[in-house]
């Protein structure tokens, strides 16, 4: 075997990115169907065996208290924590306090750290790049959210290790934007990156001359993201439902699932279109068992309604980093 392979990774909220250098152009890592984002999700089957990527994806809906996904939002984070309470609801697998007070995911009887789940993700994508490469991965460089704190960092730093990993850098999402922005362009300027992920939202200013990249200042929110948005499409289906049927589907935890899912598909098609026309067959059932449907559309524009006071947040934060670069 040649010799061992340094690569980076984006361990995203959503989405998981794994990239190497080859004759010094940057390749981005697909999997054996030729997909190079690969879910962070992390489903563990009643066989036993424990499921990453696409296929843990599929199971998020028919087996919504074993499959965790969104799990970075809660790294590094005590368990009685604001954002790890307000996770309680949100989530559908159950998460517990373990030692020194960090959250713990329980699944088939089992209980994981966030790292070792975050680990599941990372020897996933490992395991696709040493295949593709044809050589063993030994270091990485791991991006992540300009303000996560030092307990995130060193908790992103553990999963590396557990999967196998010696992190050589954890290098802020912005600046790893930036610096691929501005490689080989020879550019001077002044940048913002502003970072609006599926889970944490950033922003960095920068100063670029030439090959010196200066940060003149960071803000964020490690708890702002496109799963805010999916859960507010998810809870005005919940409320239409209602209305339509006078059944609450909050407390269904497999509907809920539907619905989350269906939620993001939403979002993603009102990108590119002026309206949604959804219909969710048999998310209920009601009197004598008679199966009860969910029908309704979404424009773009309530969607953008709906959101504004999440994207309003996201501008709070913009302001107080360009204060801070004096900009």
């Amino acid at each position: 075997m040649a010799e061992p392979a340094v690569v980076g990774i984006d361990l995203g909220t959503s989405n998981t990115v794994i990239a190497v250098i080859e004759d010094n152009r940057a390749t981005v890592i697909p999997d054996r169907n030729g997909q190079r984002i690969h879910p962070s999700v992390v489903s563990f089957h009643p066989n036993g065996t424990v499921l990453v990527g696409f296929e843990a994806k599929r199971r998020r809906i028919i087996d919504p208290k074993n499959t965790v996904y969104s799990a970075k939002r809660l790294i590094g984070r005590p368990f009685r924590s604001e954002q790890v309470q307000a996770s309680l609801d949100r989530l559908p697998y159950e998460i517990v306090e373990g030692d020194n007070q960090q959250p713990m995911i329980v699944a088939r009887g089992n209980e994981y750290t966030i790292a070792e789940v975050s680990a599941f993700i990372l020897r996933h994508v490992k395991a696709l790049a040493e295949e593709y490469l044809g050589r063993e991965i030994t270091g990485a460089v791991v991006t992540v959210p300009a303000n996560f704190n030092d307990a995130q960092r060193e908790a992103t730093r553990a999963a590396g290790k557990i999967a196998g990993l010696n992190v050589l850098r954890v290098l802020n999402e912005p600046t790893a934007a930036a610096l691929a922005y501005g490689y080989g362009r020879s550019m001077s300027s002044s940048l913002v990156i502003y970072d609006f992920g599926g889970g944490t939202f950033d922003i960095t200013c920068l100063q670029l001359n030439d090959r010196i990249f200066e940060v003149l200042s960071t803000a964020g929110d490690t708890f702002l993201g496109g799963d805010d948005i999916d859960d507010r499409i998810t809870q005005h289906m919940v409320h239409i439902f209602l209305q339509q049927q006078r059944v609450d589907l909050s407390y269904n935890v497999s509907a809920m699932a539907r619905l989350r899912a269906v939620g993001e598909q939403i979002k993603c098609q009102l990108s590119s279109r002026p309206k949604a026309v959804v219909q969710v067959q048999e998310i209920a059932y009601g009197e004598g068992g008679q199966p009860l449907d969910l029908s309704f559309k979404l424009t773009a524009d309530e969607l953008t309604a709906m959101s504004r006071e999440l994207v309003q947040r996201s501008f709070l934060i913009c302001d107080e980093a360009l204060k801070l670069a004096s900009l």
